[in-house]
């Protein structure tokens, strides 16, 4: 059974998807969101870098999901062709597809459309 804070990392993690996703076709460049396991946390750069004032990010520009609101929340494995970057093209198409796996659920990211689907 899915938790209400599990689900909140859901919906902040393809959220977050979405967004890089429009930003990479809306600026034609890269963005890839690196995920952290061990911080349970992801940041979003871009070619120049970490984006620091991407949305809900703290003042480094890192999403942390290990807070004290979304304590025991794990991001188990994040795999995108044998890395933990999610990298989307400057037309929104991912470089990969992979899985993000939390607790319970799992985040797949098609290769070729960028969409998600939680399972």
């Amino acid at each position: 059974m899915t938790t209400i804070r599990e689900q909140i990392a859901i919906d902040q993690i393809t959220n977050d998807i979405d967004l890089a996703r429009s930003m990479a076709f809306a600026k034609n460049e890269t963005i890839t969101i690196k995920f952290d396991i061990n911080q349970e946390s992801y940041s979003v750069h871009n070619e120049s870098g970490i984006i620091v004032d991407f949305p809900n990010s703290g003042s480094d520009g890192v999403i942390s999901l290990d807070n004290s609101y979304l304590r025991n929340l794990d991001i188990k494995s994040a795999n995108f062709g044998n890395s933990v970057d999610l990298q989307f093209k400057p037309l929104g198409d991912p470089l990969s597809g992979g899985t993000i796996e939390l607790n319970t659920k799992s985040i797949t990211i098609e290769s070729v459309t960028g969409r998600w689907s939680v399972n």
